[in-house]
């Protein structure tokens, strides 16, 4: 216990003591990824990496553990789009993804299917989104 839980304690104050989820952030432009990132730690996350990629996304779950992954469809990295950045992280790591985009979904049918997205974030998004679409995300992944 840290010294802040052991003051809120002998005050009496009510200590949540679960931990703080890990998200994966997948996204290859960076003031987008700088967004998400600032939204996710004011929403008390912990954002366990950040990956442009296939390649860096699998490196990056190698080292750190992630509860969450929040992926880009259009990505252009090398390895894939982010549709294939779901189906790897789930496949290889057991992390679920939720999928953002601004543009349609159409024509990736059976590669939906495949990724089983717990999520779906349609950009633009706000700071209410992103907390909806997680709090679902993770109730859902939970089995709740």
């Amino acid at each position: 216990m840290n010294a802040q839980a052991i003051v809120d304690t002998a005050a009496g104050v009510d200590i949540h003591c679960a931990a703080v989820r890990r998200v994966l952030i997948v996204e290859d432009e960076p003031v987008v990824s700088l967004f998400l990132q600032s939204v996710l730690l004011d929403l008390g996350y912990e954002v366990s990496g950040v990956a442009p990629s296939l390649r860096t996304a699998l490196a990056v779950v190698a080292g750190v553990r992630a509860d969450m992954a929040i992926v880009d469809v259009g990505l252009a990295g090398d390895g894939g789009d982010g549709v294939d950045v779901a189906i790897a992280l789930r496949e290889r790591y057991g992390i679920p993804a939720v999928l953002m985009t601004g543009a349609s979904l159409e024509g990736l049918g059976a590669r939906m299917q495949q990724a089983e997205p717990v999520g779906m974030l349609r950009k633009p998004y706000t700071l209410p989104d992103v907390e909806q679409v997680l709090n679902a995300a993770f109730a859902r992944w939970a089995g709740e």
